[in-house]
């Protein structure tokens, strides 16, 4: 198992539209690799962990470099795991420009942070402590935490 942590900037803002269907089609995507993982957007820049089989992580992130909606497309955390940490999600997706960072409890500064290399390459571990906290935490009462199931059956 293994999985890949990246940050991006989007090239032009992302309306709720555009999040809606790229998450469509990441879910796809993610559904037909057995590829599992979370997408976060604020501010125009992206952090997305991908989790899975190596070859097709990579091969998933091959494409994500070329795809022309971002830029500075930079990997934090590339590494062997044991287990999945979102098993239960093809795709799990938080928009944060609706979390308001300094009233939520239990929130480091980086949520206040956008998701640039330059703020997380030295600490890549926080990066995945915020990804992983949108997975249980009560900031899924401030917002939209969309998932999508996997239809099959996961290691």
């Amino acid at each position: 198992m293994f999985h890949l942590i990246y940050v991006s900037t989007a090239v032009l803002p992302m309306s709720e539209n555009d999040l809606a269907d790229l998450l469509k089609q990441c879910s796809a995507r993610n559904e037909r690799n057995r590829i599992t993982g979370m997408l976060l957007y604020k501010n125009g820049h992206f952090m997305q962990v991908l989790e899975g089989d190596e070859a097709r992580v990579m091969e998933i992130f091959a494409d994500i470099e070329k795809d022309k909606r971002h830029k500075s497309v930079d990997i934090l955390r590339a590494e062997f795991i044991q287990y999945r940490d979102f098993p239960d999600w093809s795709m799990g997706f938080a928009n944060i420009d609706k979390l308001n960072a300094s009233t939520t409890h239990g929130f480091t500064r980086f949520l206040e942070l956008d998701f640039r290399s330059d703020y997380f390459s030295e600490d890549s571990v926080e990066a995945h402590a915020m990804l992983l906290a949108f997975k249980e935490s009560p900031a899924k009462q401030h917002l939209d935490v969309q998932t999508y199931k996997p239809g099959w059956s996961r290691p």
